[in-house]
C-alpha cells in the first residue's frame, strides 16, 4: 500500500491506527465524492482503481493500494530514509530516495534514485549486510512500465550483463513482489523471485 520505505497496513486494525497517514481530508473528500459510473473503472482481475490509480481495490473489495502522499507520510518517510542512510556502507549511503530493499534466496539488491530518476543498483550476497561494501554498483537503470495496473521494471546493464528487476504492483495474492532476471546478452542466465521486501 505505501511507497518504500513507509511499512505497509497489515490488517484491519492497523489500517485503523494509521489512518490519518493514508486518508487525508483531500483524499477523503475524492472518494467520497466520486461516481461509480465515471470515477472508478475495471481492470479485470486487478480489481478496480478510483481515478487513473489514485486508489486500487481488489475484486474481493480490500483496499491494495493508494497512490498518494500526505504530509504526515512525507514526514515519516523522510525519518526512516535518513535512518537508513545510516546502515549503508558510505560507498551507497547517499541519495535522493529509496526505492527498493529486496532479498531473494541468494542476494540483497537495493535500488535507489539519486534525482531526475537516476536508478543506482547495489548488490551483495545474501550473507553480507548493507554496512558492508556491496559486491557490484550500477548506475544510469532504466525504468518500463507495463500497463495501467503499475507494474514495472528496473533494467542496470554492464557490459554485455542486464540486471531486470521485475515489480509486482498488481498480481494475484500468490505473485511474488518481484523477482532478479540476469542476461547475457539475450540469453537469461539467472531468475530468482523475491522472498522478502521492505
Amino acid at each position: 500500500m505505501f511507497l518504500y520505505p513507509i511499512p505497509d497496513i497489515k490488517d484491519e486494525a492497523e489500517l485503523i491506527n494509521r489512518f490519518d497517514e493514508v486518508f487525508n481530508d483531500e483524499l477523503t473528500a475524492v472518494i467520497a465524492s466520486s461516481n461509480i459510473d465515471t470515477d472508478w473503472d475495471s481492470v479485470g482481475w486487478r480489481g478496480i482503481m478510483l481515478n487513473n490509480g489514485v486508489m486500487w481495490v481488489d475484486t474481493d473489495g480490500k483496499i491494495i493500494a493508494v497512490n498518494t502522499q500526505n504530509a504526515k507520510e512525507q514526514a515519516l518517510a523522510k525519518s526512516l530514509i535518513e535512518q537508513g542512510k545510516q546502515s549503508l556502507h558510505a560507498s551507497i549511503n547517499t541519495f535522493e530516495k529509496p526505492v527498493l530493499d529486496w532479498k531473494t534466496a541468494n542476494y540483497h539488491i537495493r535500488v535507489d534514485d539519486l534525482g531526475d530518476h537516476n536508478f543506482r543498483y547495489a548488490v551483495w550476497g545474501i550473507d553480507k549486510k548493507p554496512s558492508d561494501k556491496p559486491d557490484m554498483v550500477l548506475l544510469n537503470g532504466d525504468i518500463t512500465f507495463e500497463g495501467s495496473g503499475g507494474n514495472h521494471n528496473y533494467t542496470f546493464k554492464n557490459g554485455r550483463y542486464s540486471y531486470v528487476l521485475q515489480v509486482t504492483i498488481i498480481g494475484c495474492d500468490t505473485s511474488p513482489p518481484g523477482w532478479l532476471e540476469v542476461y547475457k546478452g539475450d540469453e537469461l542466465l539467472l531468475a530468482e523471485d523475491v522472498i522478502s521486501a521492505h
